[in-house]
């Protein structure tokens, strides 16, 4: 019988935890000098792809790094970003998603020329918050020593990644930064413009996690009605949901997300057996110290039969 795929998962893989932004939430922020910094090492990542894809029976990655400053610093790691999708592409990932960033345009112009074939790539990149006077308070003030700073450059890397001739990207907001209704509102205004261009447009909606002093700031019922609304407003879209939720949030969900994203944002953090760390002084943020497994998460699914990019236990049992 043919698989059903309503769905879709990717497992985000941080290649590093440097980054030269101030973001005030953000356990990778340039001024945490708690954090101990993992440099990118190719070996790593090289064995990471081969857990996602041959252990976690999963083939859908999302890379991810910081953002920098200076030209050499931000050319040397958008070559490393495109040498791991080619690494993954060659592997047999069937769709890469990298987040690195805004991006100039002549670092769009080298991804344009690095990949031919277009059809398997997606930008993601949130804007975080569309107010421009909370997007200063919380990632600062147009810097050249602070990339994320840069409201207009962030805003409009999306649409001018799509006029390239790429075809998907993922954009979003964080939701706890301002008023959720107002970002919703201005994230769907963001999309609909977007989709004059792209064939696939992902929508991605976390809500503030592990920050000391911002816990809460959304409540499950907010959070439930913000996906809901998107999933109702714009049908077109594919609503991702992540593991910072828990369990019982990404069951609520199911009616309306159309990509479950299970694993941990700790660098590098794939093992071949057992649970996931998700340490504190090397995560971007922490959910808690051990995670599950990403095909664990799945397989806890109701619709795990139904996921694209994962081969079930079952699916593989029936296919045998």
């Amino acid at each position: 019988m043919k698989k059903i795929e309503r769905y879709e998962t990717f497992v985000p893989l941080y290649l590093t935890n440097t980054c030269d932004s101030q973001c005030k939430m953000c356990n990778m922020r340039v001024q945490n000098h708690s954090l101990h910094r993992i440099v990118p090492n190719k070996e790593k990542i090289l064995e990471q792809l081969d857990i996602i894809l041959n252990i976690e029976r999963i083939s859908a990655v999302c890379i991810l790094t910081g953002e920098y400053t200076g030209e050499k610093k931000r050319i040397e790691n958008l070559d490393l970003v495109i040498w791991c999708i080619k690494q993954a592409l060659q592997k047999g990932f069937q769709k890469v998603f990298f987040n690195i960033g805004s991006l100039y345009d002549n670092e769009i112009d080298i991804l344009d020329k690095s990949f031919p074939d277009k059809k398997n790539i997606v930008l993601s990149l949130f804007q975080e918050t569309y107010d421009k006077e909370c997007y200063e308070r919380y990632f600062g003030k147009c810097d050249s020593n602070n990339p994320k700073s840069d409201y207009e450059r962030r805003i409009t890397t999306p649409m001018r990644f799509l006029e390239r001739g790429f075809e998907q990207v993922d954009v979003g907001v964080l939701l706890g930064l301002n008023s959720v209704e107002t970002e919703v509102t201005l994230l769907m205004e963001h999309v609909d413009k977007l989709s004059k261009y792209a064939k696939q447009i992902y929508i991605s909606l976390p809500r503030i996690c592990g920050v000391r002093n911002l816990k809460d700031v959304v409540t499950d019922n907010e959070y439930y009605s913000a996906v809901k609304r998107v999933y109702e407003e714009c049908k077109d879209i594919k609503i991702i949901a992540t593991t910072r939720e828990d369990r019982n949030m990404l069951l609520r969900l199911l009616p309306y997300v159309k990509v479950i994203s299970p694993g941990c944002s700790d660098v590098l953090p794939y093992t071949t057996s057992g649970k996931i760390k998700n340490n504190l002084e090397t995560s971007q943020f922490q959910v808690k110290p051990l995670r599950d497994r990403p095909s664990e998460v799945l397989e806890g699914l109701p619709v795990r039969n139904a996921i694209k990019y994962y081969h079930s236990a079952e699916s593989r049992t029936n296919n045998n």
